[in-house]
């Protein structure tokens, strides 16, 4: 099994946050274990907004996720490529107009694999298959 990781739910993967649902804690286990977790690199520039904007996350919190990220042979970072631009172009902004989450969106559509995300506007978008 292969997933996405929203930008929420591979940092609270790492910091081995329980505010995951079973379920997603359970499909970044059976990932890890097989195919692996792919992190969008829209998901690192969304956390490092997070630091800038509510300050939810600090920059330690930041550069804890990235070396985990760099360091997991079951994480692999993924970039905005031409596939994941063409994928979020075709977003209808109206459904989802967050721009990380088109990003993060679109790379689960190009890997055709489920995201793990607690956000509510994804999920209820019907874009993607997504897990919580």
């Amino acid at each position: 099994m292969r997933v996405v990781a929203d930008s929420h739910a591979i940092f609270w993967r790492v910091r081995g946050s329980d505010r995951l649902s079973d379920q997603a804690a359970e499909a970044f286990a059976q990932a890890e274990e097989t195919d692996g977790i792919v992190v969008s690199v829209a998901s690192l520039i969304d956390l490092w907004y997070v630091t800038q904007t509510t300050k939810a996350l600090t920059d330690a919190d930041l550069a804890e996720v990235r070396a985990t990220i760099s360091a997991s042979p079951e994480i692999s970072l993924h970039p905005i490529d031409e596939d994941v631009a063409d994928a979020t172009t075709a977003i209808p902004r109206d459904v989802l107009a967050d721009p990380w989450d088109r990003f993060i969106v679109a790379a689960a559509k190009v890997f055709d694999v489920p995201l793990v995300t607690r956000d509510r506007a994804i999920r209820d978008s019907g874009l993607v298959e997504t897990i919580w």
